[in-house]
């Protein structure tokens, strides 16, 4: 795939499509067989909504638009005919055979995605437009122009290695921005610590740097290292986060779900499924799911602890949250995720956001202490949720705990 495309079928289907037009002679009689809908509907259908409303509802603008211009400079016939996808026909099994060989090539083919100004639809119908579209015109057109941040590019490259490395894909910068909002992290707050992480904003380490009264907060007082959200998250001895860490482990071993200590691109792209079917290859929505809350209430847990300590106790090593403290509060934060979703999911009144019923079942499905608790409530045999329902139950107090 060419460099700044989305790495989807659409767009790689849309690709194929452009380099035919491209390599057949203008005069001559085109006729284009394919299996995509999408390209098909895009071009013919879609063609005047996209073009009225300045492509601003089109997220493949790049691949659709120079084909529509290379078919209007065409003087032959172009025709698309749909196919049936997988079903024995010549044409169709060798294009995948060739699709399977150029993603083995080690270098890109170079196509031209340039779209003349002669051909080009400029601007957008006023009839068509909306306020919304309008404003995202607006923003459009100032992301265009405002260079990239430095630290947020850098986050961005982090989460995008990470979720390569997990799904094999090449998210774009805009994948991984919706992924900080998607459905399957819990809450509003989490959202924003995950927005927050990407463009390294939070509040710790050199951004004290500076301000009166506030030195102390500069480096981590254990680790005596300059404090940043990484090393919060995924180093520090006196944030929790080991602790916390092989809790998600301990329950991602009862989900089959691959597991290795995060790093802060793991942490930024969380909401990126990319939990596959070994078999099929295909996403496992319930794991994928399960791992994106767990990732993301855990780094936020551990944020938060970080900061009753830093800024409650002003770092003070002998007010450290103990193991017993930390457990017991990530035990409760996922009991109360799971009550909340399970009871969202089977309410009669919609919940903005609440997952189906199905897919409920499929996230906590053998990670709880008993789970016939869940399956009654889903199959509506049961109405509450008590007792404790996570499989690690939280710990008594034996006397003086170790701290982390």
């Amino acid at each position: 795939m060419l460099e700044g495309l989305p790495q989807t079928n659409n767009a790689a289907e849309a690709l194929a499509v452009l380099i035919a037009v491209q390599k057949t002679p203008s005069r001559d009689d085109l006729t284009i067989k394919t299996d995509s809908k999408f390209v098909i509907d895009a071009l013919t259908s879609g063609r005047r909504k996209a073009e009225n409303t300045a492509w601003m509802l089109q997220s493949n603008r790049k691949t659709l638009e120079p084909i529509i211009a290379t078919i209007r400079r065409r003087k032959g016939k172009t025709t698309l005919v749909k196919v049936k996808g997988h079903s024995g026909i010549t044409g169709n099994e060798e294009a995948d055979k060739l699709a399977a060989k150029g993603a083995d090539q080690p270098h890109q083919q170079e196509v031209d995605i340039r779209v003349p100004n002669k051909v080009k639809v400029k601007g957008a119908e006023l009839s068509c437009m909306t306020q919304a579209l309008l404003y995202a015109g607006i923003r459009r057109e100032k992301a265009g122009k405002t260079p990239p941040r430095r630290k947020a590019t850098a986050g961005l490259d982090a989460a995008r290695y990470a979720a390569k490395e997990k799904a094999g894909l090449t998210p774009k910068d805009e994948t991984i921005w919706k992924s900080t909002q998607a459905k399957s992290v819990p809450n509003n707050r989490q959202k924003e610590f995950l927005w927050k992480l990407a463009h390294d904003t939070l509040k710790c380490g050199s951004f004290w740097e500076g301000k009166p009264g506030c030195e102390h907060m500069v480096n981590c007082p254990s680790c005596e290292v300059t404090e940043t959200a990484e090393h919060t998250l995924t180093n520090c001895r006196s944030s929790g986060q080991e602790t916390i860490w092989k809790l998600v482990n301990k329950m991602c071993e009862e989900r089959n779900i691959p597991w290795s200590h995060p790093d802060i691109g793991t942490i930024t792209s969380c909401g990126i499924p990319c939990i596959k079917n070994g078999e099929t290859g295909k996403i496992r929505t319930g794991a994928s799911r399960l791992r994106t809350i767990l990732i993301a209430q855990s780094a936020h847990l551990i944020w938060k602890l970080r900061c009753e300590w830093r800024m409650g106790h002003r770092g003070d090593p002998a007010k450290v949250h103990t193991k017993r403290e930390i457990h017991n509060r990530w035990v409760d934060m996922i009991n109360r995720t799971i009550r909340f979703d399970i009871m969202a999911a089977k309410s009669k009144n919609p919940i903005r956001g609440a997952p189906r019923p199905a897919t409920a079942l499929h996230t906590w499905i053998n990670t709880l202490q008993d789970d016939s608790i869940l399956e009654d409530i889903i199959a509506g045999r049961r109405w509450r949720v008590d007792g404790v329902l996570v499989g690690i139950l939280a710990r008594k107090n034996e006397g003086n705990q170790a701290r982390p």
